[in-house]
């Protein structure tokens, strides 16, 4: 079978080494780790039509391949290949490659491919929906609709990776599973519209290279906009924000201070640092032919605040004005004052948003439906206290843990770790979680959900117990 399974492999043209590290999933056991789990398919069998299967929807494009197996890692083993999940509309191909799930979380994997004309690239946006759990009676039903009887879904997709040789795109949606949702081994992705218009913001800088020397300043010109003030902002437990506003308005002059700005290609920081009004303000350049989003209210459609672990969410660091200056924005933070350099060199800005690009808008009709493999999680024979609170229920699975208990909110951000029968140690990082108090609606004491997920895919039978607080529960 090997022999055949290479001979096979080498008409679609991975690299040697890919073959190996294919070949060895199949010999090394990872399929009788997912028989155990699933249940449902000949080990083999398998592993045979799922590596040629995923290779032949990849083949296309190289770099998607090994976009999907370095954002896969060590969970690769234990994904599904999905088969035959595509369908095309306006000349462009949708395909469904991949799906990672246990009953807290769904990763699917999906590839986009422009056949006729150059309408994608690495600012593409989709409007849609990926649902779990459809069933019959919502065959030829709107997806809205079908979200709104309450299967679990999301409409937020990630782009992984785009290839511009053969014009295809690699993108990733998750569907996270609450307490009371159940998955199902039936899902539909539904895509209406792809965007490369409109970008969604994610931007961070570090501050580190702040001084407290005052850079230039320009005074507010006519042609410069106020669009963000403090008092259009929450309250933030100032009674009159505007009043914290300095009295000279000025803007940073540009070029002063250039860096990146990390997550995006069409903004960058053009000077950082403390203005003639004695304030911090960062200046930000924007490329030609971008513009910002706005709100209905007129704001600008972008949020931002200085982060430092020594100030955690302080309202100082948080409270802003922007003003729309000649290329790009100035942001004035008015409580940021020399005093506090040293946590602002320890800090970074995070920005986020929506703004314009030139680029093409397809609407379409792009649905399919596919089964998906799901783990279930293993409930432990075990309750007991930890940290003063009282464990009912704790459940693994290869990819997460989940429990119950009356935990006060201390488990949220506590890590959890695997212990192997050979000492080795597997981490898992908290994750989606909820804890309440239950008098306020008549109970006693606290009720909490938690969730972690493993840094990497665990064998239950290979573990002997977890770890957390400094507490060992026996995994048997």
């Amino acid at each position: 079978m090997r022999d055949e399974y290479r001979r096979e492999m080498e008409q679609f043209g991975p690299t040697q080494e890919e073959l190996d590290r294919l070949c060895g999933m199949i010999e090394g056991g990872t399929i009788m780790k997912r028989k155990m789990w699933l249940g449902c398919r000949a080990a083999a069998a398998l592993a045979v039509c799922a590596a040629l299967t995923l290779t032949a929807a990849v083949a296309a494009a190289p770099t998607v391949w090994d976009a999907l197996t370095e954002e896969l890692g060590l969970f690769g083993p234990y994904a599904q290949v999905v088969e035959g999940a595509s369908c095309t509309d306006q000349g462009i191909r949708l395909q469904v490659v991949n799906a990672l799930s246990d009953d807290l979380e769904a990763k699917v994997y999906f590839t986009l491919q422009d056949l006729e004309q150059d309408r994608l690239n690495e600012y593409l946006s989709l409007s849609g929906t990926l649902t779990a759990g459809v069933a019959e009676a919502n065959e030829g039903k709107d997806p809205s609709v079908i979200i709104g009887s309450g299967f679990p879904s999301t409409r937020y997709f990630e782009l992984v990776s785009y290839d511009p040789d053969t014009k295809t795109a690699l993108l990733r949606a998750a569907i996270h599973y609450s307490e009371n949702a159940q998955p199902d081994h039936k899902a539909q992705l539904s895509i209406t519209k792809t965007n490369t218009r409109q970008v969604q913001l994610y931007g961070t800088a570090s501050c580190e290279s702040t001084t407290s020397a005052a850079l230039k300043s320009l005074p507010v010109s006519s042609s410069d906009k106020v669009v963000f003030r403090p008092g259009d902002m929450v309250n933030n437990g100032y009674e009159d924000a505007n009043a914290l506003l300095p009295s000279k308005q000025v803007v940073l002059a540009p070029g002063q201070t250039p860096m990146p700005l990390e997550g995006s290609k069409d903004i960058q920081i053009s000077s950082m640092g403390f203005a003639s009004d004695g304030c911090f303000h960062i200046r930000l350049d924007f490329a030609d032919g971008m513009r910002p989003g706005f709100w209905s209210d007129g704001a600008l459609a972008m949020l931002c605040s200085i982060y430092s672990p020594n100030r955690g969410n302080d309202n100082d660091f948080m409270l802003y004005q922007m003003t729309l200056v000649d290329g790009g924005l100035d942001i004035l933070f008015p409580l940021i004052k020399a005093g506090d350099l040293e946590d602002l060199q320890n800090g970074e800005l995070r920005l986020s948003g929506n703004y314009f690009r030139p680029g093409t808008e397809v609407e379409g009709s792009w649905s399919v439906e596919f089964n998906m493999d799901y783990y279930s999680s293993v409930t432990l024979d075990w309750t007991g206290n930890i940290d003063g609170s009282y464990v009912r229920e704790v459940s693994v699975s290869p990819l997460s843990v989940t429990m119950y208990s009356n935990n006060t909110g201390s488990f949220a951000r506590a890590e959890l770790c695997a212990v192997k029968r050979d000492g080795t140690i597997i981490t898992a990082q908290p994750g989606t979680g909820r804890y309440a108090n239950m008098e306020a609606v008549g109970g006693k004491g606290y009720d909490a959900f938690n969730t972690w997920k493993f840094d990497e895919p665990v064998n239950l039978a290979d573990i002997v117990s977890l770890t957390l607080k400094d507490a060992s529960i026996p995994v048997r």
